[in-house]
């Protein structure tokens, strides 16, 4: 029994680090300058604390420490943190959280910010958490030999963006990431490495961190809390999902369990994979941020809920990270572990227009003429660009037949074509600074509301020429109403 206190330990370290310095450490955030302003790709309109990743990241650190401490006092050291390795590990892992913090302060560019976690994806793979031998689910076997540097360093990259990626809705990433965490110290008890003094604590630290980023947050992960729990879940998931595997040079070996791996990573790696592609064929760059991933998909169609679409998502995760688990029991269950959160996610693009055959060819045309009348927007006035024949141009591409601005009151204030009534419409909040809802934009196609969602990504780069237009029409009023 006492070989578990040093974990119990570390759990209720993590878990008074977070909640007793919640508030040290947005007041920190605020005298740093860490603060999440309002933004257009953003969800909230107020400023907002960036301290989680402090939060976690101390909460990591002492829960460590105290594991330690505790493990010596009941003579169990070298039961615990025996693997120098996983320690060395915190020295990229910290590296990251601090890029983070400087993007947090000042956004750095992507080649920067690229070439520190390429860096610290290279110190992993020294460290043997890295893509060696590989198992497809007990059909095929490889061996990357001098590949499995680079394609190591790539996953990790990949992971480390898309958690930052997800971070996009109240307590999605750290919710993610616990049950990523969680979902690695469950299989690695069924074999691969059962390492849980890293896994276990910093699980615990993003499930408590829920408790200041849902409902009305009072902090965000910022930069460096994502991109540091996703350096963790990358390289920790790359230790739990192996085998050991028997080698003619007799020399030890590990085999990477490919699809638990996928199934506990399914959320961030599907997103990241979808936008990738889709800004490929969008003709943007693959790093360019946007208004294009899951998180918004579902936030349109479930009318701005954040918290439906949080828990949404991460129900889909969890039974991701189950399905991880459950083909360890059963490997013949591998099929069905897969398709169930997959076809999940893909239904959310589906039902979004984002998998649309058209919606996907006219993309980049869409695009262009959209940052075309943003440009005109900027240099001529909003009524210049939106009367102009090509945003007909644009609706014919995105397949709206009507489009309507209303102000906050349900007047309407501009539109092309005439939206029916009679029929169901995509309603898009458009909010000013102090979560003051100014209007909504209405679109219409011929298909269901929520297949215009592709749509009303396409239209982002307009959404500054319909807040000018919700401007002028407040100025107006209240000069109307100051001359009565």
């Amino acid at each position: 029994m006492q070989q578990y206190f040093p974990y119990a330990a570390a759990v209720v370290t993590a878990v008074l680090v977070v909640l007793a310095g919640g508030r040290w450490f947005r007041r920190t955030a605020w005298r740093l300058g860490l603060i999440d302003g309002p933004k257009l790709r953003g969800v909230h309109a107020e400023p907002v604390a960036k301290s989680g990743g402090m939060a976690v990241v101390t909460a990591l650190v002492a829960s460590l420490l105290v594991q330690m401490m505790v493990a010596r006092a009941l003579d169990l050291p070298e039961s615990y943190l025996t693997d120098t390795n996983h320690l060395y590990l915190l020295l990229p892992a910290f590296a990251i959280a601090g890029l983070g913090l400087m993007d947090d302060l000042r956004p750095l560019g992507a080649a920067a910010k690229l070439a520190v976690q390429a860096a610290a994806g290279v110190v992993a793979w020294f460290l043997d958490f890295k893509i060696d031998f590989v198992n497809l689910a007990g059909f095929a076997h490889f061996s990357f030999d001098w590949m499995s540097l680079p394609l190591t360093v790539i996953f990790i990259v990949a992971v480390i963006n898309a958690y930052n990626m997800i971070d996009g809705v109240d307590g999605l990433c750290s919710g993610a990431a616990f049950i990523a965490l969680f979902g690695i110290g469950m299989y690695s008890t069924t074999g691969g490495e059962l390492r849980l003094e890293l896994a276990l604590p910093l699980g615990v630290a993003a499930l408590t961190f829920l408790r200041f980023n849902l409902g009305k947050p009072k902090t965000f992960l910022g930069d460096s809390g994502s991109m540091f729990l996703g350096f963790m879940v990358a390289t920790l998931a790359l230790r739990a999902v192996v085998e050991p595997l028997e080698t003619t040079s007799g020399t030890q070996a590990f085999e990477l369990q490919v699809v638990p791996l996928f199934l506990l990573l399914s959320l961030p790696v599907v997103d990241i994979t979808m936008v990738f592609f889709r800004r490929l064929i969008q003709g943007s760059s693959p790093l360019r941020a946007d208004r294009g991933h899951i998180h918004h998909i579902l936030m349109l169609l479930f009318n701005g809920n954040s918290q439906r679409t949080t828990g949404t998502l991460l129900f889909m995760a969890a039974l991701g990270a189950a399905g991880a688990v459950w083909m360890d029991i059963n490997l013949w269950l591998a099929g069905v572990a897969i398709a169930l959160p997959l076809g999940l996610y893909l239904a959310v693009y589906a039902i979004g227009g984002y998998l649309n055959p058209r919606n996907l060819r006219n993309a980049g045309a869409a695009t262009d003429c959209a940052e075309q009348l943003a440009r005109q927007a900027a240099e001529s006035g909003a009524h210049a660009a939106l009367t102009d024949a090509t945003l007909i141009e644009w609706m014919q591409l995105g397949d709206v037949t009507a489009i309507a601005l209303f102000s906050d009151e349900g007047e309407r204030v501009w539109s092309v074509g005439v939206p029916d009534l009679q029929r169901g419409s995509l309603n898009i909040p458009l909010y000013a600074s102090g979560r003051v809802e100014r209007g909504h934009l209405v679109l219409q196609g011929r298909g269901r509301p929520g297949a215009l969602a592709f749509a009303a990504h396409l239209a982002l780069p307009l959404y500054p020429a319909f807040m000018e237009l919700l401007a002028i029409q407040t100025a107006d009023k209240t000069l109307i109403e100051t001359r009565v």
